[in-house]
């Protein structure tokens, strides 16, 4: 299983009033993680777009759950993987580190999609191909 790790200082702006991180930050860093996850075995984006026809992937599920605050100053690790692949979709699991304490936990349920000929406005979830599950081995 392919873990990717990324640091994250947290800044002044990804704090609330009592200097802790607002929670929504951590949703932005879940989303900078899976990319860069997808980025560490070489299926960026836009090769995925012109390869295979997605219009990306999109999250249809996400959640967190806090367990220890992050502050204003603090250099924490942003930890992900693929949890679990399905036919259509797959869970991209999150832990956030924060001075060698578990911080956040959460995940994203992230579908392979493309446009409806029929409806190009509307998407459509397709099958994940077996080399795209398999860079992840």
């Amino acid at each position: 299983m392919k873990i990717y790790r990324h640091n994250v200082t947290v800044h002044w702006g990804d704090t609330d009033p009592a200097k802790i991180v607002f929670y929504p930050n951590y949703f932005e860093w879940f989303d900078q993680s899976t990319r860069l996850l997808f980025d560490s075995v070489g299926l960026d984006w836009d090769s995925l777009v012109r390869k295979y026809g997605i219009v990306g992937l999109p999250i249809v599920e996400a959640k967190a759950r806090f367990v220890a605050p992050c502050k204003f100053r603090d250099e924490i690790v942003v930890e992900s993987h693929i949890g679990k692949w399905n036919e259509k979709t797959f869970e991209v699991s999150h832990t956030v580190v924060n001075g060698g304490v578990r911080a956040v936990e959460g995940y994203e349920i992230r579908v392979w999609a493309q446009r409806r000929p029929d409806e190009p406005d509307r998407l459509k979830a397709i099958p994940i191909p077996a080399e795209i599950k398999s860079a992840f081995e």
